[in-house]
């Protein structure tokens, strides 16, 4: 080895070699310390973009489970409400039963005309007052625009608006009663028989919608998942692993820096021999 009193290559080299090691080792305590082991784009831009892009989708989703868990309140509303003017119509179907009987009396026509009107009004009024949001599904402007924001990308919509209309009495084909005698008792079960036909295939349309939702909730659940899985799988450290580097790296460092001192007494060698 040759000995030069102005300057000291190893020493420089060994010291290259210890800022390298400390620069290594201070990374992977800081990624021990965050629990990221990608902490800034230095640390893998690649995998910090994947990580950022999986980020949006995860949060995205969440956005959108909240979306499609009020489209489903929304059509359970509707079909609450559709489901209690179906009630009416059959209470009103049996009326214009007992009224198509033998015997019936006027005053009967009168209790039975009594009682038909006032299931239209409270159809009516359920069509009315069924609203969500400020919103009326099922009156005389049902709601029109019903596409639901049902995922992370512009693309993931669902339009449920074909699931409202108006089933208001007259929106079902029932008209106040004119019942008084046996025939407008039959007249009026043909209305009524329609008026049940029509609202159950809307409710089947309804029911259908809110399938299509509740399947859509379960698979942003299990997209929610396997992004958060992926993006852990990205940035988080790896603990275990990180920690055996730590070790190593500390032994490393230690040896670089006993050879940076044994290198720094080069040139009192030099001294020595000049004695």
């Amino acid at each position: 080895m040759t000995i030069y009193l102005n300057s000291n290559a190893t020493s420089l080299t060994n010291q290259r070699a210890l800022n390298t090691v400390t620069g290594a080792l201070n990374k992977s305590l800081q990624k021990l310390a965050t629990g990221f082991k990608i902490n800034s784009a230095g640390d893998g831009a690649g995998s910090l973009l994947a990580s950022e892009n999986l980020r949006s989708q995860i949060r995205g989703s969440d956005v959108a489970m909240g979306n499609v868990q009020q489209g489903l309140s929304m059509l359970q509303t509707a079909d609450g409400a559709m489901q209690q003017i179906y009630e009416h119509l059959q209470s009103m179907r049996d009326i214009t039963v007992a009224a198509k009987n033998a015997g019936v009396t006027s005053n009967q026509y009168a209790a039975y005309k009594a009682d038909y009107d006032a299931h239209i009004t409270a159809i009516n009024n359920i069509a009315t007052n069924s609203s969500y949001n400020g919103n009326n599904l099922i009156g005389d402007t049902p709601l029109a625009a019903g596409t639901i924001q049902a995922g992370a990308n512009a693309a993931d919509t669902i339009d449920v608006s074909g699931a409202f209309a108006t089933n208001n009495a007259s929106g079902l084909g029932i008209q106040t009663s004119t019942l008084g005698t046996a025939a407008n008792a039959s007249d009026l079960m043909a209305d009524v028989d329609a008026a049940l036909a029509t609202l159950s295939n809307r409710m089947a349309t309804l029911g259908g919608h809110e399938s299509t939702l509740e399947s859509q909730l379960n698979l942003l659940s299990i997209q929610k998942e396997n992004y958060t899985s992926a993006e852990a799988s990205i940035r988080n450290t790896d603990v275990a692993a990180e920690t055996s580097k730590v070790t190593q790296l500390q032994i490393v460092q230690q040896a670089a820096a006993y050879a940076l001192s044994q290198a720094n007494q080069a040139p009192s060698i030099a001294m020595r021999l000049l004695q």
